[in-house]
């Protein structure tokens, strides 16, 4: 053992395990099997409230079947532990610098995982994936004290006068409802093909680029694709000339004023398809590093392709879910998802969307701060879209009632239409 390990262990018999209270360490931490075994027993001991001198440590250890036993110090290590009489005032920092030296070990681990399995060929993809997670697991340790709530209900109290921090969505009905995206949120889009899901993502990110440069993850369209419906929307151009690239001169008019502004916009289109989350992850990273960022969205969740191949949809859609809302919080920036949603819904009285509709895992709706489900019955009213707030962590629920113009490529609240 290393000597903050011992002086641990030492201050913890000599206070019954009292100076253990609020330490974010567990037995993993310690170099040797003997000393974290220890260190687990006294912790457990302290919080049932059994008393944890050496008298009452020994017995516990007696008591163990013979294999267990021979796993924890012997009575002579025990005795000088206790002979040391090290200061439980000393236990936070000796915690640091154990939790430090724990995460350094398991940082050589992880490089020397990787040069194993980077030498035998594995797919690169799959050992970029790993990396990021050994390494984040490696380094999960190194604070090693909590704060009970009253330290820190001062600055929260404090933190009463200043505004939240919300980025507006092009929408006023749903920032009444959910008052815009939050940063660090995993915001979820669910519709069914064609009912306007993409229309939904662009409109949003154009709207974001205002506050600060956007990372688009394009799946499905090309980037191209995009810009004809930026054009559409931003200059009120009807969609069927843009596609067809037939405009007429009132058309060119509309566009012309705009050209400079688009050329600038801070959109940032990633137009690989079936990328993975490492994808992903490493252009929106780029921007950040580049331009910084204000805002990632990605068309559409069902489209990542599979950190491992042999993982089937629901294992996908569930890792890359949590992976994005993990990937929200690390860059503070809302993250906001398109997701495909299952044919339930279409054998639904009224065909309204729910959260059980999401395709492929539950685990989008876990991981998702809010869900917005979109409604448009293409039959019957397709000029008439609703956006229904169906899961909202900090907030209502609710639906909105939107028109659905199609050949702007817009989505337009009936609000801005009064």
């Amino acid at each position: 053992m290393i000597p903050a390990e011992e002086a641990i262990l030492s201050a913890s018999i000599l206070s019954s395990g009292e100076c253990l209270v609020g330490l974010n360490l567990t037995g993993n931490d310690f170099s040797t099997r003997a000393g974290g075994l220890l260190f687990d027993l006294i912790k457990s001991m302290a919080e049932t409230s059994r008393p944890a001198d050496l008298i009452t440590i020994t017995q516990a250890i007696r008591e163990l079947p013979s294999d267990e036993k021979r796993a924890y110090p012997a009575a002579p290590a025990l005795n000088a532990l206790f002979a040391m009489g090290a200061s439980g005032a000393a236990v936070p920092f000796h915690a640091a610098l154990v939790a430090g030296e724990a995460a350094r070990r398991r940082l050589i681990s992880t490089g020397q995982y990787l040069i194993q399995y980077g030498n035998e060929g594995m797919d690169v993809d799959i050992l970029a994936d790993k990396a990021l997670e050994l390494v984040q697991g490696a380094v999960a340790g190194v604070s090693t004290t909590v704060d009970s709530i009253g330290v820190t209900l001062a600055d929260t109290i404090n933190s009463f006068g200043e505004p939240v921090t919300y980025s507006e969505t092009p929408w006023p009905s749903i920032n009444h409802l959910m008052q815009g995206w939050r940063p660090g949120g995993l915001y979820v889009i669910g519709a069914r093909p064609s009912v306007g899901k993409t229309i939904a993502g662009l409109q949003a990110a154009i709207k974001l680029t205002a506050l600060g440069p956007v990372a688009f993850i394009s799946l499905e369209m090309s980037e191209v694709e995009l810009q004809k419906r930026m054009i559409s929307l931003d200059a009120k151009i009807d969609i069927g000339h843009v596609t067809r690239n037939n405009l007429t001169d009132e058309d060119t008019n509309r566009m012309a004023p705009s050209i400079q502004r688009w050329e600038a916009m801070p959109l940032y289109v990633d137009k690989t398809h079936g990328a993975k989350f490492t994808d992903i992850s490493r252009h929106v990273w780029s921007v950040k590093r580049q331009h910084g960022l204000a805002a990632v969205v990605i068309d559409y969740l069902q489209l990542m392709e599979p950190s491992d191949p042999k993982k089937n949809e629901y294992q996908t859609v569930t890792e890359n879910s949590r992976k994005l809302k993990l990937l929200a919080q690390q860059l503070d920036v809302p993250v906001i998802a398109l997701s495909q949603l299952n044919r339930s819904s279409e054998q639904r009285d009224g065909k309204v969307p729910q959260l059980s509709d999401l395709r492929a895992s539950g685990g989008v709706e876990q991981d998702a701060d809010v869900v917005i489900l979109l409604h448009r019955d293409l039959m019957k009213s397709p000029h008439e879209i609703e956006l229904i707030v169906a899961k909202n962590r900090h907030g209502v629920t609710g639906t909105a009632d939107m028109d659905f113009c199609g050949y702007y490529s817009e989505i337009r609240d009936r609000q801005q239409a009064a």
